[in-house]
């Protein structure tokens, strides 16, 4: 009866005959692309674990891709039974919906790459704040011995091991994007601590320092005759030592600071007296 119907009307229907069959090569052409992402989506899905919510951009881009390439097979079948029935179907829909396919797979395709690449990145970020935290521990004892008295650091550097610890075990449920955020966060931490420890090295150093030099112009004073102003000097210089220390252990950096400043005040005016 297909003669029938479209008596009359036979270059109408080779037309549209023709133009379906393009459209139908149009579409072929994402289906390896749509097979592809597939299975890459399915991959990711099996590697992302018990925690799913990181891996929600990936399904979202995968639903409506799929569902998109679905719906414009639905309406091939809807024109080709709309052909055997002798009428013309909207060919200029399923047109718009072919071309509005492609930026729907290049989404689906951002979104995989960028799952991929955290799978890839985050390990190693992990990898290079463990290394980071070793030699940083090495540091802190460093300080820790400088001092000669346990620092706050050591309490932070056993938090951020344990915040380590946390970043694997994210990465190991599945979930490399909220991994990497941890791992950043660590980071940050890891430079803070890094900071710090210069600043307690150079704290120890400076108490060091001063330590030697208020024995070298007690000894300059020793020899100099009577000079009460550099005596007067001296003592006030050497009564900010004792607290240097524990200011500086306490993490009181403020303190140690301002004593330190006064400390060295009055060593210049013990040199100026002993010129």
């Amino acid at each position: 009866m297909d003669w029938l119907r479209w008596f009359g009307r036979w270059g109408e229907r080779d037309q549209v005959k023709a133009r379906l069959e393009s459209l139908r090569e149009d579409y072929g052409g994402h289906g390896d692309r749509v097979i592809r992402l597939s299975a890459r989506t399915d991959l990711a899905r099996k590697s992302a674990g018990s925690t799913q919510r990181a891996f929600a951009f990936v399904e979202s881009a995968f639903a409506v891709a799929t569902q998109e390439y679905a719906r414009i097979n639905d309406l091939f079948e809807g024109v080709e039974a709309g052909l055997a029935r002798g009428k013309v179907g909207n060919l200029g829909a399923i047109d718009q919906a072919i071309k509005g396919l492609g930026p729907k797979l290049d989404d689906l395709e951002r979104q995989l790459a960028t799952w991929e690449a955290k799978w890839q990145q985050t390990p190693r970020e992990i990898d290079e704040a463990e290394r980071t935290l070793a030699a940083l521990r090495v540091l802190v004892e460093q300080a820790v011995a400088a001092v000669g008295a346990p620092l706050p650091l050591s309490d932070r550097l056993a938090s951020m091991e344990s915040h380590l610890e946390r970043c694997k075990r994210v990465l190991a449920e599945g979930n490399p994007v909220e991994a990497g955020h941890l791992v950043g966060d660590l980071q940050l931490s890891i430079e803070k601590v890094g900071t710090d420890v210069s600043a307690y090295v150079s704290g120890a150093s400076a108490i060091t320092q001063a330590e030697q030099e208020i024995a070298q112009l007690q000894e300059r004073l020793a020899g100099a005759g009577d000079r009460p102003e550099a005596v007067a000097a001296l003592t006030a210089a050497a009564g900010y030592v004792p607290g240097l220390r524990p200011a500086l252990a306490a993490g009181r950096l403020e303190q140690f600071q301002a004593d330190l400043l006064q400390l060295q005040r009055q060593l210049g005016v013990a040199r100026a007296a002993l010129r």
